[in-house]
C-alpha cells in the first residue's frame, strides 16, 4: 500500500506534487491547506484524510484538528502542530504533522515522527518536499522522500524577507506609503506593494500568513 504526504501547500498544489502521487491508494495532508480547491484537486488522485493548520481559516471548519488513522495493522495519528499533540497519539506507530516547513524522520519511544516537510508555497531558499509511504504490513514500512527542484520568483526575494515584512507592517501602520516604505527599507516598490496590500487586505495576517501569499 502506497500513501502519499503532504503539508503546507499554503494554497500552491505544484504540478509535480499531483504527477509524484498518482498512484497511491490514498493520501494525508497535514495541514496549512489554505484553500478546499488543493483538497478538491488531490481528491481526484485517491481520498484524502487532512486536518485542519492555524493558516486554515473559516473555510476549513470542518476539519478535524487531528485524525487517528489504520493502514495494516500500522496506526496513523496526523496533527498540523506537533506541540499539540495528545495523549491519544501514544498507541500509534507513526505520527504525520507540519507546520515547520522542514523535512524530518526521527524514531522517539518506539514511534516514529514525521514531517514530509513544505510542498506548496514557501520562504526563499527553503527546500520544497513531500513523501511516500509504503506499508507492506504490520510495523513494515518506509518513506521514500520526494524532491522537487524549484526555480522561481521566490529567489528573488531577499533572505531577510521576514524582517523586512515586519519592518513594513510598522510603517505602515504609522501611515507611511509604499513608495516612502521601499525608499527607507531599500527594497522595490512593487515588493513594498504587494506587503502593503496583503497586510491590509488580510486583518491580523501575521508574517508567515504575508510571506506565503507573496511567494510562488
Amino acid at each position: 500500500m502506497r500513501i502519499g504526504i503532504v503539508s503546507d501547500t499554503h494554497g500552491l498544489l505544484r504540478r509535480e506534487v499531483i504527477e509524484g502521487l498518482q498512484g497511491v491508494d490514498h493520501i494525508i495532508h497535514a495541514g496549512d491547506i489554505d484553500k478546499k480547491d488543493v483538497l478538491d484537486e488531490l481528491e481526484k488522485i485517491a481520498p484524502v484524510t487532512a486536518v485542519r493548520g492555524n493558516a486554515d481559516k473559516d473555510w476549513a471548519v470542518y476539519l478535524p484538528e487531528k485524525a487517528l488513522l489504520e493502514f495494516e495493522g500500522n496506526k496513523i495519528y496526523v496533527i498540523h502542530n506537533k506541540g499539540k499533540i495528545a495523549d491519544s497519539a501514544d498507541g500509534a506507530s507513526v505520527i504525520i504533522y507540519g507546520h515547520s516547513h522542514k523535512y524530518s524522520l526521527d524514531e522517539r519511544n518506539g514511534q516514529i515522527w514525521f514531517n514530509p516537510g513544505c510542498c506548496g508555497k514557501r520562504k526563499p531558499d527553503q527546500e520544497v518536499s513531500f513523501a511516500i509511504l509504503e506499508i507492506r504490513g504490520k510495523d513494515d514500512f518506509s518513506f521514500e522522500k520526494k524532491i522537487i527542484k524549484v526555480e522561481g520568483s521566490t529567489s528573488s526575494l531577499p533572505k531577510n524577507i521576514d524582517t523586512i515584512i515586519l519592518k513594513t507592517k510598522k510603517l505602515a501602520d504609522k501611515g507611511a506609503s509604499h513608495e516612502e516604505i521601499a525608499a527607507k527599507l531599500k527594497i522595490s516598490e512593487d515588493l513594498a506593494e504587494q506587503i502593503c496590500r496583503m497586510y491590509f487586505t488580510h486583518p491580523g495576517v501575521d508574517v508567515a500568513g504575508i510571506l506565503h501569499r507573496i511567494s510562488d
